[in-house]
């Protein structure tokens, strides 16, 4: 059986994860060995029932002491603020436990981008881009809220554009 260790947000719980090959076995079976039930476990079952039904896992975030469950594409910008990380959707803004990075790493790719080492952006979710400034670049979100391209991220902005224009994402 292979193992992998994940620890969670806030890194105060250790989460093992086994994973055992059957050729017998006729359906995949997720198993949680725990002493108890708690807002962890809750959010395992909550993502594992999400793959299940063919979604991906919900993204968790916080307002205040609620959490919240929201899907990738509601999702405007993250961006780090006051060394809290930010997470602006459709539905409000949110803190989220995870670092900038992590976030990076889940997210799609084609949809979300870095325009500075502070925020990353849903391209999906851009109302507009102001080319207009030499050597940066003005964004402007459908919810009206705006941001500015980091010099050093502008020419990878200026390629994912070109990519869109060509039929490279839809």
């Amino acid at each position: 059986m292979g193992e992998i260790l994940l620890y969670n947000g806030d890194m105060s719980e250790k989460i093992k994860i086994g994973v055992s090959i059957d050729p017998e076995c006729e359906q995949p079976q997720v198993l949680i060995k725990t002493a108890e039930r708690n807002e962890l476990i809750e959010n395992i079952i909550k993502a594992v029932e999400q793959c299940a039904r063919g979604g991906a896992p919900k993204i968790t975030v916080y307002d205040g002491e609620r959490i919240v469950f929201l899907d990738e594409e509601d999702i405007i910008r993250v961006y780090v603020e006051n060394r809290m990380l930010t997470v602006c959707a459709s539905q409000g803004r949110f803190t989220s436990r995870m670092t900038l990075k992590e976030f990076e790493e889940n997210l799609d790719s084609e949809m979300f981008v870095r325009v500075s080492r502070f925020e990353i952006v849903n391209l999906k979710r851009v109302a507009s881009f102001d080319l207009s400034v030499a050597g940066t670049i003005a964004i402007t979100f459908e919810d009206g809220g705006e941001t500015w391209v980091a010099r050093r991220c502008v020419g990878n902005i200026r390629e994912k554009l070109s990519a869109i224009s060509k039929g490279g994402q839809k």
